[in-house]
């Protein structure tokens, strides 16, 4: 039964804790126990949180409990915050020691891990992980993993919880932004510029009409000075044959 199933992703009072992970001891020892009040981990020792110091988006990071030293630890419970901007829980990646009855709860920017020990089992001794479990980095920033809240349990009922907050800081880095790709236009295709064949002109020479006089090198006249030439060609003539005949008739 989870130590938290009745208000998930809650943080809860060391004390109610204690008296939860107690309430289950207690069913499956089926003998009656009496809670200390809460005090210092006195049945842990140098317990911390860790994590790696930096990570890229993208990227899957470990975070670790451990405890340097425990004595008749029966059960606990971790309550863990983080930045869900920043980080996401992998769902199913908490790890816990071999022996016992684990819960993992995701709240909104808080992870609850319980164990405990079954039955006639001994408590946890000595060098122990408590929970072992993986996030993903969604974005860069500076962040921390922190153990909020524990409460621990002996075997004989007694409850001891953190004394005080502990973080693992954790630089994130975003992934670059990817630059806009721009393709290299196509060349055109090229235009020939558009030549016309000139029209050769008309020479001068195959006008005979145009050509200059050898002696004068003038031009000859053209247009209105030939038809006054034209028209004295046959007065000329007409004159010449008057005369002519004038003369013939004298003579007869």
């Amino acid at each position: 039964m989870s130590l938290s199933e009745n208000q998930p992703g809650a943080r809860r009072r060391p004390r109610d804790v204690a008296a939860a992970i107690a309430a289950a001891a207690i069913a499956m020892l089926g003998t009656s126990m009496v809670l200390a009040p809460a005090a210092s981990a006195d049945n842990v020792d140098s317990i911390s949180i860790s994590a790696p110091s930096t990570a890229d988006e993208g990227d899957t990071i470990t975070v670790t409990v451990p405890v340097d030293s425990a004595t008749d630890l029966y059960a606990y419970e971790l309550t863990v915050s983080y930045d869900p901007d920043l980080l996401s829980y992998d769902a199913d990646s908490a790890a816990f020691p071999e022996g016992g009855h684990d819960t993992a709860i995701e709240g909104t920017d808080t992870l609850t891990f319980a164990h405990t020990r079954l039955g006639t089992s001994p408590g946890l001794d000595g060098e122990q992980m408590l929970v072992t479990f993986t996030m993903t980095v969604l974005d860069g920033g500076a962040t921390a993993i922190t153990l909020e809240d524990a409460s621990f349990l002996d075997s004989a009922g007694e409850s001891t919880a953190l004394v005080e907050p502990t973080s693992a800081e954790i630089a994130l880095t975003a992934a670059p932004t990817p630059s806009p790709t721009t393709s290299s236009p196509s060349p055109s295709a090229s235009t020939s510029p558009a030549t016309s064949t000139p029209t050769p002109t008309q020479s001068a020479s195959t006008d005979t009409a145009l050509s200059s006089d050898p002696e004068t090198g003038s031009l000859p006249s053209t247009g209105g000075n030939v038809i006054p030439f034209l028209i004295a060609v046959p007065l000329i003539a007409l004159g010449a044959f008057l005369i002519i005949r004038n003369k013939k008739e004298a003579v007869q």
